[in-house]
């Protein structure tokens, strides 16, 4: 499986909260079976299906491991990393995923709402060393091609 192959390389530092609305039209355990196809169930601690909401929160950055894998395969490890330095907060960040696109485990960003016409998968990601887990998620792929130009 893929979260093995990564581990949890912040452990319980780091807490992931997925949340995306469910409309009248769709069935909220369909909705729930998108975001388990996407971040999988291992590490979750909390779901909540109420609301026009389903709202999952997994501890550590195992649930991650799809994300990290389809940013590297699609080459958009850079504009996560702009995503995650925009919306920066304190010691949390977010991204947006595509939710039609995710019911098929296919990992899409969003820029804005807009780009999801069923509403985004919301992720919010909350560590301390922040600075480091970006680093890890979203590489800086500038400075590694300029530190390999160089070598």
């Amino acid at each position: 499986m893929a979260g093995e192959v990564l581990g949890n390389r912040f452990g319980p530092d780091v807490d992931v909260e997925v949340s995306c609305p469910v409309y009248p039209s769709e069935d909220p355990s369909k909705v729930l079976a998108m975001v388990d196809l996407v971040f999988g169930t291992s590490s979750r601690t909390a779901v909540s299906a109420s609301g026009g909401r389903v709202q999952v929160v997994y501890a550590g950055d195992q649930a991650l491991s799809k994300v990290y894998e389809q940013v590297r395969s699609r080459m958009t490890v850079s504009v996560l990393r702009r995503l995650l330095r925009q919306r920066r907060q304190d010691s949390s960040t977010s991204f947006l995923l595509n939710k039609q696109v995710a019911a098929r485990g296919v990992v899409v960003l969003c820029e804005t709402e807009a780009e999801s016409p069923l509403g985004p998968v919301t992720v919010v990601i909350r560590t301390r060393e922040l600075d480091r887990f970006i680093d890890w998620m979203a590489p800086d792929l500038r400075r590694q091609r300029r530190s390999f130009r160089k070598g």
